[in-house]
């Protein structure tokens, strides 16, 4: 089951006595069914579990951090696994930390994997990144968030993809700009990008001042462009975005500290356990 530090304020009555152990609780929730049981929190001092009718999936509203608590929930087949999120302004690069050229020297905080949760300070990294080739990958998404709400995201059709090759406008299913389809006009559309414009969406070229564009990732460890838009930030990595539902002038871009996260979906009755994501 997956895991996380923390309590959801959602129990459905069921409070089990103290020196149960994780199986027991687990067991206990089975039973009950997935109509009233969909998580458990559990204490690991004195073993009392409380039974909850939600889940991190359907209430994430309601996760919250507690001491020696943790939320144990099952992914099911058609859910998504959360499989990469970056910080902005932690200093690290998303691209080289996707592509696993380096990694963050601290583990991820169990915080990472929530994308409600702004306590996240380092990249959480999926090892099934690296063994992207092999799994029955169908979806991938990548979403924003900005003080805890998610406000853009892209769905691309997963299928035969690589951890390489997946951002592609030929692969877009669904975004959530209203005037972004499979057929808009784009120049730059990838993940390695230029320079150090990394998951790169931009759709025209007018001289620094007049470029236009959805999406980047302003990466601190690629090599510079040249326009103000590309420097004037208080850290990197930085994440600018279009907040209309057209593109944005990058010169005139407000920048934000968000967080984006990856999720795949993964169509594989085998994953019975594990977080919700696929953004970056």
């Amino acid at each position: 089951m997956s895991t996380v530090s923390a309590v959801l304020n959602s129990s459905n009555g069921s409070i089990l006595n103290s020196n149960n152990s994780t199986t027991t609780c687990a067991i206990m929730c089975f039973n009950i069914g997935n109509q009233h049981c969909l998580s458990f929190n559990y204490h690991h001092m004195n073993g009392e579990c409380q039974l909850n009718a939600d889940s991190p999936y359907t209430k994430p509203s309601a996760v919250k951090e507690a001491a020696d608590w943790a939320i144990y929930y099952l992914q099911k087949e058609d859910d998504w696994e959360l499989v990469f999120r970056a910080h902005a302004y932690s200093n690290l690069s998303p691209y080289n930390v996707w592509m696993g050229t380096s990694l963050p020297l601290l583990p991820a905080e169990d915080e990472c994997r929530l994308l409600t949760s702004t306590q996240c300070t380092t990249i959480y990294r999926n090892e099934v990144l690296d063994t992207w080739d092999s799994e029955n990958i169908t979806e991938v998404q990548l979403e924003l968030y900005e003080d805890g709400n998610r406000v853009v995201y892209l769905r691309f059709d997963g299928v035969k993809s690589t951890k390489d090759n997946w951002f592609d406008a030929n692969r877009l299913i669904d975004s959530s700009w209203s005037m972004m389809s499979i057929n808009s006009e784009f120049n730059h559309f990838s993940i390695l990008g230029m320079c150090q414009r990394t998951f790169y969406i931009n759709k025209d070229f007018g001289g620094c001042v007049n470029d236009l564009g959805w999406m980047i990732i302003m990466d601190p460890l690629m090599s510079l462009c040249s326009c103000g838009y590309d420097n004037n930030h208080p850290g990197k990595p930085a994440f600018l975005y279009a907040r209309g539902q057209t593109v944005t002038r990058w010169e005139h871009n407000e920048k934000a500290n968000v967080d984006g996260g990856y999720r795949q979906m993964i169509d594989d009755d085998k994953q019975m356990v594990d977080d919700k994501t696929s953004k970056l």
